[in-house]
């Protein structure tokens, strides 16, 4: 089946899809054919196939689901009801960031669950990208639903909450995450936290000390999981952003005080404009193999 789908003005699906490293995450993948994404509508595993029809509009193929369903799961994938304007507004005459509105960057690609976001932020924790991926990848293949043409979603809290701490340590080789993953999705499961409602909340405060109450988060994870959200009041440095500030800016000493300085006068936005900055060359040129490999 086949629908279609308008977006905003000034859009570009290319700087969404590669704004950080979840498009090579599965159930994402991504290619010439376009951003694809397996996710459950119901009891029943879904293949999205979503590309640029033109310039204001996207084509999206699926499997099985009613058009309203997959038009809400692409919105929130491609973060397509998100107002940048206000931010726009601030980095149009900045030297480095001036590039984002003329190149459509800002949004984040996201899963279309908070709880598949939330997984996949605590498997990216203390740990190589790589790694993360080799985690995601055995999560998927071990207890996702299989679509139509055989691709498997993302797993679903009670499937993952079927899996005791020894399966994740041993099978999936989370180590010291393997507590958080149960307790996690037997939460989520058992009625006892909502992520989808978490993920909504309007006050940026609240949200980031509601996601440092969850297992296994803490203050990277949490402002991370906020710049997917859409609350960007935080910058979520880690090592991979610290290494990039000091290359970008070889001169700083002290990292973390020069980017609470740098990005201050972003307000709400800034854990925004440092992402972009720090990512401007992705949307620049031709991501090199290497550089792929970047995440949050």
């Amino acid at each position: 089946m086949k629908t279609s789908l308008s977006v905003p003005r000034g859009f570009d699906f290319e700087a969404t899809v590669k704004s950080h490293g979840w498009y090579s995450l599965p159930p994402f993948s991504y290619d010439v054919s376009g951003l694809k994404h397996v996710l459950m509508i119901g009891d029943r595993a879904t293949t999205l196939c979503i590309a640029p029809r033109k310039k204001n509009a996207l084509t999206i193929e699926f499997s099985s689901g009613t058009k309203p369903a997959i038009a809400r799961a692409v919105r929130t994938i491609l973060q397509l009801d998100e107002d940048l304007a206000p931010f726009y507004a601030l980095t149009d005459l900045h030297p480095r960031l001036g590039y984002a509105r003329k190149r459509g960057a800002g949004r984040m690609l996201r899963a279309p669950s908070a709880f598949e976001n939330v997984i996949k932020m605590l498997l990216t924790t203390n740990c190589s990208w790589s790694f993360t991926t080799i985690m995601v990848n055995r999560l998927v293949d071990g207890m996702g639903a299989r679509a139509a043409d055989g691709l498997r979603a993302f797993p679903t809290p009670e499937a993952m909450a079927k899996k005791n701490e020894r399966y994740y340590r041993e099978v999936i080789r989370a180590g010291y995450r393997a507590p958080h993953l149960v307790k996690l999705a037997r939460a989520v499961t058992k009625g006892r936290l909502d992520l989808e409602a978490l993920a909504a909340e309007g006050d940026a405060e609240k949200l980031r000390d509601d996601l440092l109450e969850l297992p296994g988060i803490g203050p990277y994870a949490a402002d991370n999981l906020m710049r997917i959200f859409g609350a960007y009041q935080h910058l979520g440095l880690d090592s991979w952003c610290r290494a990039r500030i000091k290359k970008i800016y070889p001169r700083v000493r002290d990292v973390d005080a020069f980017a609470n300085k740098n990005y201050r006068a972003f307000g709400r936005f800034q854990g925004l404009a440092m992402w972009l900055d720090l990512t401007r060359e992705w949307h620049e040129k031709e991501l090199s193999p290497k550089e792929e490999q970047l995440t949050l």
